[in-house]
């Protein structure tokens, strides 16, 4: 299945890495607000929600900065999306947000996969064009 080869472009600043790791950045802040809340709500689980959290959001900084040694960051950021989804059960707020940062990770993951397969076809083009115009800085 063709669609779900995740393997990122040659590009430095693609606009699958640059979508996934933005929103893999801004779900780990919001996991640690999480944590602030949960730590109010929850008193007796202070220890649970404050490891649970801040390793959560720690794994998906981490997993940031991995996404351009291949697909398998991609698929570790789709798989982090289930214990910032389960913080539901401390802060059920994070039932929805949780729900919400896993489809905007899954389809900026994927659309962002897909322009820039379709930015390496374009550029593809152009060099080979420009590699069968004759050079006219030569006469």
């Amino acid at each position: 299945m063709r669609d779900l080869d995740l393997t990122p472009s040659l590009r430095p600043h693609g606009a699958q890495r640059m979508i996934a790791s933005t929103i893999l950045v801004i779900e780990a802040f919001v996991v640690f607000f999480a944590a602030l809340v949960a730590h109010q709500l929850a008193p007796e689980d202070r220890l649970l929600t404050w490891t649970w959290s801040l390793l959560a959001a720690l794994v998906l900084v981490l997993c940031s900065g991995l996404l351009k040694r291949g697909a398998w960051p991609y698929w570790l950021g789709l798989i982090l999306q289930l214990p910032v989804i389960l913080l539901g059960i401390q802060v059920t707020a994070m039932w929805v947000v949780g729900i919400l940062f896993a489809a905007l990770y899954a389809y900026g993951t994927f659309k962002g996969h897909q322009l820039d397969g379709e930015k390496d076809t374009v550029d593809a083009e152009v060099w080979a064009a420009r590699a069968e115009e004759p050079d006219s800085t030569a006469s």
